[in-house]
């Protein structure tokens, strides 16, 4: 059952049994937050993968000496929602994987020259939030601009509150609701029209105004629907055992919270295994690393 934000937090509210005086929204808020943080520590399912794709012009402009880095080596700026790796690959101008980077070195091993390498060379390296592959495997070696590096990895979705921004191409697809005198409205923003085109919304009254001599610029308040999220949507049990769990622990009930964390943890072990018994069955097609190949 998919449910709103709000909707969530009164759901934490009723199973509590506390009223607002003793736990207010806002604390019911941060313990779903923080049950999606614990959440991302160890769920690792189809819904939290995905990629990123590197062409090989966007990796020359991102690619720098600094640090005092040889030259040869490649630096990838990470996703904001990486959680863990699950494969880097290098494609071709075909599509087709021409080696995959399997072996992780320390960051300083992997500065190191003199250093003990692994008998091969498609090994990489963190440091915060970059990611450097193979020195010696340089830009050049990509081959021509269609090469690429693909990134698979598990995400964080998004905040569970998150809402889309008001902008052109949101208002143009529907995500946006008007919200009336929207001033006061956390996360509100205008769009503009011109009467001669009604339907046409601009993101300032000069565009809206050029868009047609003579017609009347009017605004809007809009405010963003809400961003779907696999977790609040489909497993709202996960968050409410985990909001639960945190929430016990805040009003200092120990039993009722190792209780809640109990059952956080046996929904997180339940979702693990459906998507381990479906890959045993010939369900989805799953890309699985070693234990080398992991952050």
């Amino acid at each position: 059952m998919a449910l709103t934000y709000n909707e969530l937090v009164s759901l934490v509210r009723n199973w509590s049994n506390r009223d607002e005086e003793v736990v207010s929204d806002a604390i019911i808020k941060d313990c779903l937050k923080y049950a999606a943080d614990k959440t991302y520590r160890t769920l690792r399912v189809p819904p939290l993968e995905n990629v990123a794709v590197y062409e090989k012009t966007l990796l020359e402009a991102a690619t720098t000496n600094s640090n005092g880095l040889v030259s040869s080596r490649t630096e990838i700026q990470l996703p904001s929602d990486l959680i863990e790796f699950i494969q880097i690959k290098e494609l071709d101008s075909a599509g087709l994987t021409t080696r995959v980077f399997n072996e992780k070195v320390d960051i300083r091993t992997f500065n190191d020259p003199s250093a003990e390498k692994y008998s091969n060379s498609n090994y990489f390296a963190r440091q915060r939030n970059k990611l450097f592959i193979t020195p010696g495997f340089g830009i050049n070696s990509l081959g021509n601009s269609a090469n690429s590096i693909e990134l698979y990895y598990y995400r964080r979705l998004p905040a569970l509150n998150a809402l889309y921004s008001v902008t052109v191409l949101n208002y143009n697809v529907g995500f946006l609701t008007t919200v009336g005198a929207g001033s006061g409205v956390t996360g509100s923003a205008l769009l503009y029209f011109n009467s001669n085109t009604s339907t046409t919304a601009y993101a300032t009254s000069a565009e809206a105004q050029a868009a047609s001599v003579g017609g009347n610029v009017t605004s809007t308040y809009y405010i963003g629907t809400l961003v779907p999220n696999w977790l609040r949507d489909e497993n709202e049990r996960v968050l409410l055992m985990g909001a639960l769990g945190e929430l016990y622990s805040y009003v200092q009930e120990d039993a009722q919270a190792a209780k809640y964390g109990k059952m956080f943890y046996n929904e997180i072990e339940e979702l693990n295994n459906e998507d381990k018994s479906r890959n045993a069955s010939g369900g989805n097609l799953q890309i699985n690393f070693n234990g080398r190949g992991l952050i």
